[in-house]
């Protein structure tokens, strides 16, 4: 059993979706913290950012709300005219929550993508960094987890290789990077 694992991002860029890809398990971290000035409320395109605005407090990403999710949700389509017929795909699963939006959109341009990975989720727990993501992959019986690149900066291996689980460290040298709303439009093919 080979498993990804990563916090629910908001309209993820194509590595992203390459990770869920080659995996046989996509695990969707969402009882973990929000994390500030990261990609759960916000995505790049064309080197502007679209944001979805979400209140200071510090909250578990499954606890986060949109301040005013319908409001910055058609800002985000106003201030992208070439591409307000891909960001129509997701209007009606644009809601005050957080985690259960992003998954949404995820689990709808898997789809799109023809990605048929299985989606499951984490699970309460004390643990964190490295031992939280073992954990994770003993609970659902990986053999392997995918990690991203910035894993190598982390991740203690040895955790993973006590456990008997392999690690592989995502190449995305060769991917395209760029916004997966290019690739919807069809701008890009992956």
């Amino acid at each position: 059993m080979i498993i990804s694992i990563h916090q629910p991002n908001f309209m993820p860029w194509n590595p992203y979706f390459d990770k869920i890809r080659k995996a046989d398990l996509f695990v969707i971290l969402k009882n973990c913290q929000f994390e500030k000035n990261g990609y759960q409320n916000r995505f790049m395109i064309n080197n502007k950012w679209k944001t979805m605005s979400v209140r200071k407090k510090t909250q578990k990403i499954c606890d986060k709300k949109y301040i005013n999710h319908i409001i910055d949700w058609e800002n985000i389509k106003r201030s992208t005219p070439e591409y307000v017929n891909e960001l129509g795909l997701f209007d009606d699963i644009i809601d005050e929550n957080l985690s259960e939006t992003n998954i949404n959109i995820i689990k709808k341009i898997c789809k799109k993508l023809d990605i048929k990975t299985e989606i499951a989720y984490d699970f309460e727990t004390n643990l964190v960094g490295t031992e939280r993501l073992v954990d994770v992959c003993k609970h659902y019986g990986a053999k392997k987890y995918i990690s991203g690149v910035s894993g190598k900066k982390y991740l203690d291996l040895n955790l993973f290789h006590n456990n008997n689980i392999e690690v592989e460290f995502q190449d995305i040298s060769d991917l395209n990077k760029d916004s997966i709303l290019k690739i919807l439009k069809g701008e890009i093919y992956v």
